[in-house]
């Protein structure tokens, strides 16, 4: 569908597909999101295997069996290597783009989705808010350009999806209904 082979590309993909949306945070957006409870008002231990179950629940629904990108902002220089320690396996991807900036933003294709990679970024992400190890401070969309589809767990709290294709939003609303904030 969209032949994407470097970071440029992505962002003129993702441009074209989603609009000039935030690249920080989905919160903003008030048309066409959802947002999704994870942590609730589990705490201590029982907390961080609801929010996996969950992250995995949704992005199992979303992202199972198709195409996917990860767009990954590393806020410092020792993400990358919080990410390798909480086991994340750079080398699964298919193919992995690098911008650097004023950070660096790592773009990851996988040919489907699977919960051995996507649970060290979960952890990460949800650990780093809660000042548990392992973590890493970073924002990553999961995408989909072919459903449109983005989710981004923001921390412990939740996750945003957002997308331009109603009946997707639909059938995820129905799906998670109980979980919606």
């Amino acid at each position: 569908m969209f032949k994407i082979d470097n970071e440029e590309e992505f962002e003129r993909v993702f441009n074209k597909r989603f609009g000039d949306i935030d690249r920080n945070t989905l919160s903003k957006i008030k048309d066409d999101r959802l947002r999704i409870e994870l942590g609730g008002k589990k705490d201590g231990s029982a907390r961080l295997p609801q929010i996996l179950s969950r992250c995995n629940s949704i992005l199992r629904f979303c992202f199972d069996n198709k195409v996917f990108w990860l767009r990954i902002i590393l806020w410092s220089d020792k993400e990358e290597i919080n990410l390798k320690n909480a086991g994340f396996s750079f080398h699964k991807a298919s193919k992995v783009f690098r911008l650097k900036g004023e950070y660096e933003t790592l773009y990851m294709h996988f040919n489907r989705y699977s919960k051995t990679f996507a649970l060290p970024i979960i952890k990460s992400i949800v650990n780093f808010d809660m000042a548990e190890e392992p973590s890493a401070n970073i924002t990553c969309y999961f995408v989909s350009f072919s459903r449109p589809l983005i989710i981004n767990i923001y921390d412990d709290r939740g996750l945003d999806i957002y997308s331009p294709n109603k009946e997707l939003l639909n059938r995820t609303r129905k799906e998670f209904f109980d979980l919606i904030m």
